[in-house]
């Protein structure tokens, strides 16, 4: 008797835990039929009436979610389910593909977005990391459970705005039970690759074909090396390559400098018509599986452009450096006088 109770005491206790919600919705063009809700292992659905719908319910912390118009389908986009009153709004094409245009109410998504602004409006900083750290870190303590700070450290990641050592010690704070799976996969992947790439380890002696034949990194490297990863049809890739191309002209014979090309280039013509149009007189090499080649795979290459700066033994100097900061090491008194380049966007490779 006294085992059935604490059973059922704890059974409550549990449940006292979720905290409900409830999600508004409206359609922006005329629609007929049921709205499925996809959280957690759950799927809920609703009519719709007048082009809008609602839902009900109960969450323990923000999950992943996502609308669908099919009971069958579920990978139309996502966006975070949490306690409290939300209210989206969403298109219907093609039958069966639904966007999210707007989430209202949602107060993880505006904390990010807050961290977002702060982290842009400080972007100059030489010690960003450490106060998007401290942000981060109260962020996670208050609600580990939360499938938002999973997506958010992995995009952190992806984008390596985090040194490897705050992204070890916020992976830490998560709740692991509680993470979306493939989240975690992606972390524990990006971790175990930055714990090679990270500054003061030794990169890989990658290789990769060359106009030539193969080249090893350790053939081409000098005195400083930077190792970019880049493409032919990437706008952003391709100025900030012509903008290391000229530090190269500069430097290469006085200070010993170099660049190791990576391109991401699918077709080897496209390749070698774009680098002799531009001129390069650096190694370049090709990667035609782009970044589903292992070698970037291991790497945590996940997109472009991304860049070691390594010194004459291998040993990663930096990681993501700005030609401004290329340029600020190997001339501080001219960089002093040349105008901060603008950041490059990062471009996603299929």
């Amino acid at each position: 008797m006294r085992t059935i109770f604490l059973s059922l005491c704890l059974l409550f206790c549990l449940a006292g835990f979720s905290q409900s919600f409830t999600l508004s919705g409206r359609i922006s063009s005329p629609y007929e039929g049921k709205v499925y809700l996809w959280y957690g292992n759950k799927v809920d659905s609703t009519t719709v009436a007048n082009r809008e719908f609602s839902f009900s319910g109960a969450v323990d912390y923000p999950i992943k979610a996502s609308l669908s118009v099919s009971p069958k389908l579920k990978d139309t986009g996502f966006f975070v389910l949490e306690p409290g009153d939300l209210s989206v709004d969403i298109a219907i094409e093609n039958r069966y593909q639904v966007y999210l245009k707007s989430i209202n109410g949602s107060a993880s998504l505006q904390e990010v977005k807050d961290f977002l602004i702060f982290k842009s409006k400080n972007i100059s900083l030489s010690n960003l990391p450490d106060l998007m750290m401290v942000r981060l870190e109260k962020m996670f303590k208050r609600e580990p459970r939360s499938q938002f700070a999973g997506i958010l450290l992995a995009d952190l990641m992806t984008d390596r705005q985090l040194p490897y050592r705050y992204a070890q010690k916020l992976y830490s704070l998560l709740d692991k039970k509680t993470q979306d799976k493939e989240d975690l996969q992606k972390i524990e992947t990006l971790l175990s690759a930055m714990s090679k790439t990270q500054v003061g380890s030794q990169l890989p002696d990658i290789a990769f074909d060359s106009e030539k034949g193969t080249l090893k990194l350790s053939t081409a490297r000098k005195k400083l090396t930077l190792v970019l990863f880049t493409a032919s049809d990437c706008i952003p890739c391709v100025e900030a390559t012509r903008q290391f191309a000229d530090l190269y002209k500069n430097y290469h014979q006085s200070h010993g400098f170099t660049i190791y090309a990576v391109y991401l280039d699918h077709e080897r013509n496209t390749w070698l018509d774009h680098i002799h149009r531009e001129g390069y007189r650096f190694p370049t090499v090709i990667a035609p599986k782009k970044l589903k080649d292992e070698t970037l795979k291991s790497l945590a290459i996940t997109q472009i452009p991304t860049n070691f700066l390594i010194d004459e033994s291998g040993k990663i100097l930096a990681v993501n450096i700005s030609p401004k900061g290329v340029h600020r090491g190997l001339d501080p008194e001219a960089a002093a006088y040349v105008p901060v380049p603008k950041k490059e966007r990062k471009t996603k490779k299929k």
